[in-house]
């Protein structure tokens, strides 16, 4: 990762002097048969769908991909809801389980209205009768319309359907409605709420009846000038109204509109509904959005759903409400809610909701460790341990979690910024903060428990931390700026120390090594546990990269001012291997063995082990954010991305890993058991292993002893021996060789044997070891 580079300039962009490369074609299309997943965590923010519409027998409602359907209640059915508005002109009506579809061939001319049931599948078709102009209101029996005046005011009909022997019923209204202001404000079976104004001037609200083919005003509540500040709602047997902030709901009786109720709500806000007897009432401004039913006659109030969606309550056309609720995300419904047997509202599934996913901002892979970013809507990470080889599936559930509320330094994944936070490889996360005048290093332990510490960093005031550039065991690449200048540092986070060595802005971490580029060309190595260099790679041409990548036995370069183009060089052979693309800043990752390409459409792998750059597979993935959508495992691992539905692809790439190594180690020379409890040791490993063993061999006798023995370990073998035998006696004191073997996690390669000496002094007979500290 280059963002520092990046932070000050553009991406450099060459016109010229690159010469034309042609990609190798693709050795393998499909995915690998290993390819693993991790599906999101569920967002803490249920999903919610809409109630488009809904009768007796069924709802309209829609996909996440896109469209309507109507389902019924009864067997589940799923029919698309029928789209019969194809003209320019044509008006779509819609209550309950009908559609409805007005052929128009102008905007001013009246047509034929189709009306098709989806429960039953039946369609009907209604003339258009002279002098008449439909409203976008039906009931299963009428269908309303309007006769215009000379004075732009209309007079209602009711037109009889084909099971209505009424065929024009006119309305008996108190005034003649300016048509401009004609408004059907909702519907059901029974009647309408409309709104128009008066002759004084007013907004009226009026309820019409179909039975009666009437249309009455509604007085509002007290304090209510304007129907638009009123909540108002059709039930099966009440007509609800309550002014906006009132807690009091006024409720008349359809039967007779001068029978009227009051009831007082929990909660000045939110949405009412009638059902049967009962008031039903969301409080939108609740946490939980908690829903309470009432009864009209007075009574104790019932709890329906503790905790329900914000977007609010629907009403069906027979008297009956939907909303979606659940007990948390991941058991959430869209619910119907009717009179049941006794009267009381009785609460039904209308369809399960699944939730929705939280969304992946980043993405880092180290030793088989996949530590993903999300928003949720809180921003937090999550740790997962991947399988390494064979075909088990990936754990679905992280083995760890942080949010940005516990610690923000390191729990706060910034898509923007996807190295905020850094992976070491042997089991640590870190990022950096300022501490007083200088900087810190925040390390946390990526395991259920593990602890978090700041190592404040002498020799830093004056500094500001930028970023993590790369990390690999005990030693951070980072960039800062210091006077208004960027630079790098190189720190031990174990020992808390700034070592002194001052890398370029190409510069990248394996293990104990810190690969930059050379004073005239070429790239070199250097021991960090000595400060010598130890290794150097020619580039084959006058080059001064501008990016180094390291990963096992390999190293990806980017020369812009060389006209070879980027680059990946075998260390052990020396061979250099051109890629097939042109140069780009920060598009590229370096796994072991191949590259990863972020391309116009998605990403291209390259594999380089044969030793041409071959395109092993290209996935078509947008991916829009550099390190955050996806990233590489350099320890002999995966390739991990983001797909659109936030689930994490890890797929491998086939093909010989580098042999196992041990990239960095810490072995204390002497074992003073008469001082010290346990002798310690540490080594980085370049890969997972499955096994390993620690042996020691007595120089003068040659007797070799097994010390320590242990299974899987990630990125660090850290024994503690207590100078003990497998028996539970002292070895001797003496010159000792230590050897370490382990056994590589994926099979590829021989195993890992590294020696050295320790010299162990026993404690005299009689006289007790320290006590365990």
């Amino acid at each position: 990762m280059r963002r520092s580079r990046v932070l000050g300039a553009a991406a450099l962009a060459l016109a010229t002097g690159i010469g034309a490369l042609t990609a190798v074609p693709a050795a393998a299309g499909p995915a690998a048969a290993d390819e693993l997943t991790i599906a999101p965590l569920p967002h803490q923010e249920p999903s919610y769908r809409s109630v488009y519409g809904a009768g007796p027998k069924g709802a309209v409602l829609d996909r996440p991909s896109g469209g309507l359907y109507w389902k019924s209640f009864e067997d589940g059915r799923e029919v698309p809801l029928a789209d019969c508005a194809t003209g320019a002109y044509d008006q779509s009506l819609q209550l309950g389980d009908t559609v409805g579809c007005e052929r128009r061939t102008s905007p001013t001319a009246p047509g034929p209205l189709t009306l098709h049931d989806q429960a039953t599948g039946r369609t009907e078709t209604l003339a258009v009768p002279a002098g008449r102009t439909w409203t976008t209101t039906f009931s299963p029996t009428q269908v309303l319309a309007y006769e215009l005046d000379a004075e732009d005011r209309v007079t209602l009909h009711l037109i009889g359907r084909e099971n209505e022997p009424r065929k024009d019923v006119t309305v008996s209204a108190p005034e003649r409605i300016p048509v401009d202001s004609l408004w059907v404000r909702t519907s059901d079976e029974q009647g309408a709420l409309i709104t128009y104004r008066s002759a004084a001037g007013r907004t009226t609200l009026a309820l019409l009846d179909y039975a009666k083919a009437t249309l009455t005003p509604l007085a509002l509540p007290d304090g209510a000038t304007d129907p638009g500040y009123v909540d108002y709602s059709l039930g099966s047997h009440w007509v609800s109204l309550r002014k906006n902030g009132s807690a009091t709901a006024t409720l008349r009786s359809r039967a007779d509109l001068t029978v009227t109720r009051s009831v007082n709500t929990p909660t000045p806000y939110g949405r009412t509904h009638p059902v049967g007897d009962w008031l039903v009432v969301q409080d939108h401004y609740a946490t939980s959005n908690a829903v309470t039913a009432l009864p009209v006659a007075g009574g104790a109030p019932r709890t329906l759903l503790a905790r329900t969606s914000d977007r609010g309550l629907k009403t069906g056309t027979d008297g009956s409400a939907y909303l979606a609720g659940g007990t948390d995300p991941s058991h959430w419904a869209m619910h119907r809610i009717t009179s049941g047997p006794d009267g009381a509202p009785a609460l039904s599934t209308v369809m399960t909701l699944p939730p929705n996913p939280a969304n992946r901002l980043t993405l880092s892979l180290a030793q088989g460790r996949l530590v993903a970013g999300q928003e949720d809507p809180t921003r937090s990470l999550q740790g997962y341990s991947v399988p390494v080889s064979g075909t088990s599936p990936a754990k679905q559930t992280p083995d760890w979690s942080c949010d940005e509320n516990a610690d923000g330094r390191l729990c706060r994944p910034y898509a923007d910024l996807p190295g905020w936070t850094v992976p070491t490889g042997d089991g640590r996360i870190v990022s950096l903060s300022t501490h007083g005048a200088g900087i810190a290093v925040n390390v946390r332990e990526t395991r259920p428990g593990g602890t978090v510490r700041q190592v404040p960093l002498p020799g830093t005031d004056g500094m500001q931390p930028y970023l993590p550039e790369s990390a690999s065991g005990r030693y951070v690449l980072f960039s800062v700026t210091e006077k208004n200048d960027p630079r790098m540092v190189v720190a031990d986070i174990d020992a808390g120390k700034v070592l002194d060595i001052r890398p370029s802005a190409a510069a990248a971490l394996w293990g104990s090594v810190l690969w930059d580029r050379s004073e005239w060309d070429g790239v070199r190595g250097t021991d960090l546990r000595t400060g010598r260099v130890t290794q150097y790679q020619g580039l084959g041409t006058t080059c001064r990269p501008d990016e180094i990548q390291a990963a096992g036995d390999w190293l990806y370069v980017l020369c812009p001012a060389s006209a070879d183009g980027p680059a990946a060089f075998h260390l052990p052979s020396k061979k250099r291997i051109p890629l097939p693309f042109a140069p780009e800043n920060d598009r590229v990752k370096l796994g072991d063995g191949y590259v990863v390409r972020q391309g116009g459409v998605g990403l291209e792998v390259y594999d380089l082990r044969s030793g041409t750059a071959v395109r092993e597979r290209e996935i078509a993935q947008q991916v829009t954010r550099y390190a955050a959508d996806w990233t590489v495992d350099r320890f002999g691992g995966r390739l991990a991305y983001t797909g659109p539905d936030e689930t994490v692809h890890l797929a491998a790439v086939p093909g010989a890993t580098s042999p196992l190594a041990a990239i960095d180690q810490d072995v204390a020379a002497t074992a003073d058991f008469r001082q010290e409890q346990t002798w310690r040791a540490r080594w980085w490993p370049s890969k997972p292993v499955s096994s390993w063993k620690l042996t020691v061999r007595n120089k003068t006798s040659g007797t070799t002893t097994v010390v320590r023995t242990g299974t899987e370990a990630r990125g660090l073998i850290a024994p503690a021996w207590d100078g003990k035998s497998p028996t539970g006696t002292y070895l001797f004191s003496g010159e000792y060789e230590w050897t370490l073997t382990a056994r590589p996690a994926d099979g590829r390669g021989g195993e890992l044997s590294t020696s050295g000496t320790v010299s162990v002094t026993r404690p005299p007979a009689g006289v007790r070891p320290p006590a365990r500290p």
